[in-house]
C-alpha cells in the first residue's frame, strides 16, 4: 500500500505512473492548441528535422518511433502545406531526403513559443514550493523523454 504525500501517491510505481500520465496529459492537451491544425506527429517530425537537419524518410520514422508508412503519411501532409520538402537521396536512388522548409521552421518556432507561453501561464498559478518541486523534477522528466 502506498502513502499519499501532498495529494500524490508515493512508493507505488503504478500509482505514480497513473498520476503523472493524467497530469502530463492534461497539460499537453492545453498546449496542443498552439499547434493550430497541426497535430503532435506533425510538429514532432518538423522539430526533429529542424534539430537534426535533412533525414532519409526511414531515419525520420526511426527517430520519431513510428512506422515508415505512418511517417510517409505525415510527410505527405506536411509537404502539401509546404512545411517540408522531399528531394532524391543522391547516395541511394531508392530513398528520399526530407527537409524542413523556412515556412516549416517558422511554424515550429511559433508553436514552441505559443506552447511555452501556455505553460508559463500555468506555472504562474503555482506557489513557490510547487514551482521549486517542478524545477527539481526537470532532470528526471527530461530523462523520461529521452528513453
Amino acid at each position: 500500500m502506498s502513502t499519499i504525500t501532498a495529494g500524490y501517491p508515493v512508493g507505488d510505481d503504478i500509482e505514480v505512473a497513473h498520476a503523472l500520465a493524467l497530469a502530463v496529459g492534461r497539460v499537453n492537451r492545453r498546449m496542443q492548441r498552439a499547434g493550430g491544425s497541426l497535430n503532435h506527429a506533425h510538429l514532432s517530425a518538423m522539430a526533429t528535422l529542424l534539430r537534426d537537419g535533412p533525414l532519409r524518410l526511414g531515419e525520420l520514422a526511426g527517430r520519431e518511433q513510428v512506422s515508415a508508412p505512418s511517417m510517409t503519411r505525415t510527410v505527405t501532409e506536411l509537404e502539401s502545406r509546404q512545411l517540408v520538402q522531399r528531394r532524391p537521396d543522391l547516395r541511394d536512388g531508392r530513398s528520399v531526403i526530407v527537409e524542413i522548409t523556412e515556412h516549416g521552421a517558422q511554424t515550429v518556432q511559433r508553436a514552441r513559443s505559443e506552447r511555452a507561453g501556455i505553460l508559463a501561464d500555468l506555472l504562474d498559478r503555482l506557489d513557490a514550493d510547487q514551482l521549486r518541486a517542478l524545477t527539481r523534477a526537470l532532470p528526471a522528466l527530461q530523462r523520461l523523454a529521452e528513453l
